[in-house]
């Protein structure tokens, strides 16, 4: 006598068909199998990851901006003799007041902190190896330029970008 029951594996019940046994598995057991298993949803990683990714945006901006320095071996920190301008933003360019400079003569760039949305406070000028997140608290950037021409002034992201020329 030939059996022709098929047996489920997970429960031992015996069913007359495959077909039988298949709509067993998918109602009985398709839970406990994907409870079982390790794998997370991708909604559920994609989240995390986004998560995951502003953190350490925070935290590394949070980390360059508190470590605000002038990168320029010529900093100047008197301002006695120092030639002096603002710094504002309006639309996406850095506006400095005056924008003309001397070379040699020590420069203090006040920031109008009030009007620098976002990254524009991060500020760099390359040429002169500056690189500066003003603040409230700390809203002056001094260098001293040591070369003529027009030089770039930009944030840290190159969202926001302006010129100023030494003489």
């Amino acid at each position: 006598m030939v059996n022709d029951t098929i047996r489920c594996e997970i429960c031992n019940k015996d069913f007359s068909s495959q077909e039988a046994i298949d709509s067993h598995n998918r109602a009985k057991h398709e839970t406990a199998q994907k409870s079982k298993s390790h794998k997370f949803p991708i909604k559920t990683v994609s989240i995390i990851g986004i998560f995951v990714v502003v953190i350490l945006g925070v935290v590394a901006f949070s980390v360059a901006g508190h470590k605000s320095s002038n990168i320029d071996s010529n900093v100047v920190a008197d301002s006695g003799s120092a030639q002096t301008a603002t710094l504002s933003v309006s639309d996406a360019t850095y506006i400095l007041e005056p924008s003309t400079f001397k070379k040699d003569v020590p420069v203090n760039i006040i920031a109008n902190v009030g009007s620098m949305p976002g990254c524009s406070k991060a500020v760099t000028i390359p040429a002169f190896g500056v690189l500066k997140y003003v603040s409230v608290q700390d809203n002056i950037i001094t260098f001293t330029p040591t070369k003529t021409g027009t030089f770039k002034i930009a944030c840290s992201m190159n969202m926001y970008t302006g010129t100023f020329t030494v003489e």
